[in-house]
């Protein structure tokens, strides 16, 4: 198998076999040099070729593509990361296609055009982790290694080498710059991310994609918690004043081609590059973890398929052992009770016997009997009944009922009560994202003032920060996220139907559609999901208002509003639950 590990100014190679040991050796490794640095030609396909087939060509002197297997390992600055939540209503092509859509919304030129992968860590189906690379880079490689004999077998970025191939079900990796620390990790079967920075020795939560800034800490080792830490690894170099920073973590150096035999000396060969072709040697999750010489989509990632199980010794084996051990101890037999002999039924017993089957007979033709006279077919009049003793006709099974938890029927007044006093009293026009669903809220609004969400909703934000934007520096944009609080009591129902909700939707809307996806059966109901996308300012807020008037047959799940206050053009969703008869 051979190995490339793309660089901005150059790549590194080197190809390996496994040993009857176990231990991979290595050899051949070697630096090319580009001619030019790559970070800037990633979407330039013609421009790749020029730098890429001559570099290629030389490591291919080197370690001879033809007939083998070639895995490629990216640093993680060619890959941009994303977090998307999975929303049980959908399927993963709705998935994909929703990730697509949020991606053109970043307008990116025609001449950028990537790839979107995207993984799901099973069995949480927590999120999804989304990948988006160069099509151009991708394209060039596969292309040139095809060419040159190759099997293009794998290409992915060195956070998927650690966080999906050290046989680990839960870890974390570390990108130092400056006094920042970039990082990605997976626990509880959840991708996150986010930034660390470390200042007077104080680690601080700069972003992330947990709940809250503690639960990240603790992961990372960084404060003393109850919360459980997980491993962090770390493909640089760090000096001894960045190590004493992760002391109190979990933190594992990455040593390059440690555990491994080299037949060179390879302490010349840049530390970090060096760790990711490591990484390719050792990784066991190449064949799982997603694949960009693959096509784009979303994949199922199984730990249980990955980290090998614990072999079970052979039961000779356990015989063997367990001789030394073994006491014999004699017991005395015990004499088996004798089964008594079944006596012969006597002439007195089948009388008897005869005599209970008769009067069975008899009781239970009167029962009949008594059923047809209560029977107004009987008795026209309804002056002659005959009725049982000892039976209570009151008593019933009490049915299910057909009401969704409170906990639901809360989540979904909360979710529309935030939704109408967001969207009245602010310009809907100038949010650039809003997502409320369960009990998360988050949003992003453009505007020359505060808005002073926290005023609206009535209670504190658990994030806040405030970017300049524009020459002038007049326009900021304010992101928020709030925990929505629990309510105590649970809101009066509306009015609404599912029938009335139709209605209402298309005697007032001008332009949305609804998408119906398969019955969710629970213990006690039937749930229908269906998805209501929604355009234009004034549909979207006349929906609002028609769903927050629903009853407690329907729930609303999640509202997300995608727009652009720089050109405004809003589009809403709105996810529904009905009740089903």
């Amino acid at each position: 198998m051979v190995g490339l590990v793309i660089s901005d100014n150059f790549l590194l190679t080197g190809n390996w076999q496994n040993a009857n040991d176990g231990i991979p050796s290595i050899k051949d490794v070697t630096q090319v040099q580009f001619t030019e640095p790559i970070i800037k030609l990633l979407h330039d396909e013609a421009g790749l070729n020029t730098v890429l087939a001559s570099a290629l060509r030389q490591a291919k002197e080197v370690n001879s593509f033809a007939g083998q297997d070639i895995v490629v390992g990216l640093p993680d600055s060619f890959v941009d990361h994303s977090i998307v939540e999975m929303e049980n209503d959908l399927s993963r092509n709705d998935h994909l296609e929703y990730i697509k859509w949020l991606d053109s919304q970043k307008r990116r030129s025609k001449d950028q055009s990537v790839y979107i992968f995207g993984q799901v860590y099973y069995p949480a189906e927590k999120n999804i982790h989304v990948c988006t690379v160069p099509r151009a880079l991708v394209r060039t490689l596969k292309l040139s290694i095809t060419e040159m004999g190759g099997n293009a077998h794998w290409m992915g970025p060195v956070s998927s080498m650690y966080l999906d191939g050290t046989g680990m079900s839960e870890a974390a990796v570390i990108q130092r710059s400056g006094n920042k620390y970039s990082f990605m990790k997976v626990q509880n079967n959840s991708f996150g991310m986010g930034t660390v920075t470390f200042s007077g020795g104080i680690a601080k939560v700069a972003s992330t994609s947990d709940s809250s800034d503690e639960i990240t800490l603790a992961a990372l080792g960084l404060e003393k918690s109850d919360l459980d830490d997980i491993p962090v690894f770390c493909p640089q170099k760090l000096g001894r004043q960045a190590k004493t920073a992760w002391e109190l973590s979990d933190f594992r150096p990455s040593t390059p081609f440690e555990g491994m035999n080299v037949e060179q000396n390879t302490e010349k060969l840049p530390y970090y590059e060096a760790n990711i072709l490591s990484g390719l040697v050792s990784s066991i999750a190449l064949d799982h973890s997603f694949n960009f010489f693959h096509d784009p989509g979303i994949i199922d990632f199984f730990f249980t398929k990955v980290i090998p199980d614990l072999e079970v010794l052979d039961p000779v084996e356990i015989e063997e052992d367990n001789e030394e051990d073994e006491v014999v101890v004699e017991i005395e037999p015990v004499e088996k009770p004798q089964k008594p002999e079944l006596s012969k039924p006597t002439p007195m017993g089948i009388s008897l016997a005869i005599l209970i089957i008769v009067i069975g007979f008899i009781g239970f033709n009167y029962l009949k009997l008594q059923d047809k006279l209560n029977n107004p077919f009987f008795n026209t009049d309804g002056g002659f009944t005959i009725q049982r003793s000892g039976i209570d006709d009151t008593t019933s099974i009490a049915a299910a009922s057909k009401k969704p938890p409170i906990d639901l029927i809360r989540q979904s007044r909360t979710i529309s009560s935030s939704v109408i006093k967001l969207l009245t009293e602010t310009d809907l026009n100038r949010y650039n994202a809003l997502t409320i669903t369960k009990t998360f809220l988050s949003l992003e609004y453009l505007s020359g003032s505060n808005p002073n969400i926290e005023n609206i909703l009535g209670f504190e934000p658990t994030s806040f920060s405030v970017e300049a934007t524009g020459k002038d520096s007049t326009i900021f944009l304010w992101y928020y996220s709030f925990e929505l609080p629990e309510l105590d009591i649970t809101p009066a129902p509306g009015e609404l139907s599912k029938i009335d909700l139709m209605v209402q939707m298309d005697t007032t809307l001008t332009d949305y559609n609804i998408k119906y996806f398969e019955q969710v059966f629970t213990k006690n109901q039937i749930y229908g999901p269906l998805l209501i996308w929604v355009k234009g300012k004034a549909d979207i807020l006349q929906a609002s208002a028609i769903i927050s008037n629903v009853n407690d047959s329907i729930l609303l799940r999640k509202f997300i509003l995608f727009n652009q206050s720089d050109k405004p053009d809003p589009r809403a969703g709105f996810y529904v639950s009905v009740l089903e008869d």
